[in-house]
Order: C-alpha cells, then structure tokens, then sequence
C-alpha cells in the first residue's frame, strides 16, 4: 500500500497544479484583458482609472503570476511538492476569507458555489502531499 501511495501522490499533486494552472490563467486573463466586465459580472462596478488598472493587477496579474509559478512547478518532480503546498495555501486562505465574507455581509448563492470546486482541489492537494510522502529533499549542494 506505501508502494501505491508513493505512486498516486505525484500524479494528484500533477493534477492540482494542471487543474490550477488553468482555473488562475483563466481568472487572470478575464481580469486583464477586460476588468470592467469581469467586475460587472459579479456587481462591482470600477469608476475610475485607477480602479480599472489596480483590478487589472489585484485580479489579473495576482492569479496570472499563480498560475505561472504553478505550472513551472507542474514541470518538474522535484518542485509538486512546493507548487501544491502553494495552492493549497492559496484555497486555504480563499475559503476562510469567503467563510468570514458570508458571516460579515450574507450569503450570496454565488459565492457559496464556489466552495464545492475550492474545497475539492484544496482536499485533493492535501491528499496528494500526504501521499507524496515527508519532507522534500534538498537538491546536491543545496544548503541544510
């Protein structure tokens, strides 16, 4: 059974990082190449230039940049590890700021949707990093 775990898990934490490789290319790019609508899809309405570019980078360039470094980790074995325990923060964080967000201002149908797909990747992300195994070794030469 540790034989087939040790197997499983890298092919999960593969999983993990194509699937947010691209659910963060696509939030990225609808908010950079057209903020004003991807904000009026969810009610926000954006006034100013400033506002317009500050959306571009806080929705756009953030999750583009996440998507980025999740598919370089996606390339190479020796970086599942460290891109999974990333997005697992990421929806880790997502899901308690929607949780304190539906306390603080209702529940919106909406966001409550978004729970099932958050808490399926952050549960397959925490399953791939239990099974890939402890801690990740350290490449030669690198430091201790």
């Amino acid at each position: 059974m540790t034989m087939q775990n040790s197997r499983l898990g890298p092919w999960i934490n593969r999983l993990v990082l194509a699937a947010a490789t691209v659910i963060f290319t696509a939030i990225g790019f609808r908010y950079i190449t057209d903020p004003v609508g991807a904000s009026a899809a969810t009610g926000a309405a954006l006034n100013t230039t400033l506002a317009i570019t500050t959306t571009r980078i806080g929705f756009g360039a953030f999750p583009f940049s996440l998507a980025l470094f999740s598919f370089y980790c996606l390339l190479s074995t020796q970086r599942l590890r460290t891109g999974v325990s990333l997005v697992a923060t990421v929806l880790t964080t997502a899901i308690l700021v929607r949780l304190i967000g539906t306390v603080a201002d209702g529940v919106a149908s909406q966001s409550v949707r978004l729970f099932i797909p958050e808490a399926a990747i952050l549960a397959l992300s925490v399953g791939g990093l239990a099974l890939s195994g402890g801690k990740p070794t350290l490449a030669k030469g690198g430091a201790a």
